[in-house]
């Protein structure tokens, strides 16, 4: 984001809130929340193991690369697509991720023949933008997806299914205000309001939020975000009659299971079309939920091995030390799918094509 920019943002701020905020506190805001919603480009995948990059994959999928525009800046996504295919499930990553991230999801929707797309949102992998905006950049990124697909008359014929995980899980629940041509859901370790979580969030890094910090926040989501900022993900299950599967673990640290979720508001949803899976035990955490035991167990493995091996040298791994041990880790298995959460998804989808 530009100096000039900035100042014209924090500007206008101050006349949305008529001078309640002065311009060197909105300034101060401004950055602090800048520091929230970085952009995120790829990891080093020499040091980052599991299957979270294309090349990686023992058997290439078939795939189209398509830029498309979202507001003002344009995302690039990736088709994939088989012989004779089901449907469409659009994919919707969570944070600090990308949709590479994901790959062994998309596999498994292709190999039980479903095309698949998966896309970055703004400031994120090779899509444009210098940060990933705010908790509602998925929900614009993601409407903006869908009316790309649904006016693509390749796309046409296919009915079209959602899959989403944590801010993408956010996403794939709100935009049924929006979208009515979507066939099912599968919303994986959701929150339930974008808003909200930007509250949690801020909290996290300036302690317990000043007077003047949540009047900020509420000027600036409606200034970044507009209309968007008035869905949420029960009232996009509401606003619908869409089948939805709604999964979290019950020990989720990231959005706890009784407080940002949308499996937290349960009594509040009225769409007799949901379903729920609670994870417990070892998929009971946020992102442990989407992989299998032994991928879990297998991790636990890779962590330990490395400490090992720091404990015989008796100081920290260097980074070629660490890509050496790299080299050998099973990628598929340690992104291998928890099958039992995968089964209920595809069950929903091929009941609902």
């Amino acid at each position: 984001m530009s100096k000039k920019t900035k100042k014209n943002i924090i500007v206008a701020l101050a006349a949305l809130t008529s001078g309640s905020i002065g311009a060197a506190a909105i300034a101060s805001h401004v950055a602090i929340y800048d520091k929230m919603f970085p952009r995120y480009d790829r990891p080093d995948y020499s040091l980052t193991p599991g299957l979270v990059c294309y090349d990686r994959l023992k058997k290439p999928l078939e795939r189209e690369e398509i830029f498309y525009p979202s507001d003002d800046v344009y995302l690039m996504g990736h088709y994939y697509y088989c012989k004779k295919p089901k449907g469409l499930v659009v994919i919707a990553h969570g944070l600090h991720s990308g949709a590479d991230d994901y790959l062994s999801f998309t596999r498994y929707f292709v190999n039980h023949n479903f095309d698949v797309f998966a896309f970055n949102y703004q400031g994120t992998y090779d899509s444009q933008g210098d940060g990933t905006v705010g908790m509602c950049q998925s929900l614009v990124d993601l409407d903006n997806t869908l009316a790309y697909i649904q006016k693509n008359p390749r796309f046409k014929k296919l009915p079209i299914f959602l899959f989403g995980h944590s801010w993408g899980a956010y996403a794939v629940c709100s935009v049924l205000s929006l979208k009515k041509n979507i066939k099912a859901v599968a919303s994986i370790a959701p929150m339930n309001d974008g808003y909200t979580m930007t509250l949690e969030k801020a909290s996290q890094y300036v302690g317990k939020l000043s007077n003047t910090s949540k009047p900020f926040l509420d000027v600036y989501q409606k200034y970044l975000f507009r209309e968007y900022t008035k869905y949420n993900g029960v009232k996009g299950i509401n606003d619908s009659n869409i089948p939805v599967l709604i999964a979290h673990g019950i020990d989720d640290k990231v959005i706890t299971f009784d407080g940002q979720s949308i499996i937290s508001h349960y009594n509040e949803i009225t769409n007799k079309n949901v379903k729920y899976y609670i994870g417990r035990g070892l998929h009971g955490d946020h992102t442990e939920i989407l992989y299998s035991l032994n991928a879990i167990n297998y991790r636990r493995v890779v962590k330990s091995d490395l400490k090992l091996l720091e404990m015989k040298k008796q100081e920290a791994l260097t980074d070629d030390e660490k890509r050496e041990y790299y080299k050998n880790v099973d990628h598929d298995l340690y992104h291998e799918v928890n099958e039992d959460l995968m089964k209920k998804v595809i069950e929903l989808f091929e009941a609902n094509i």
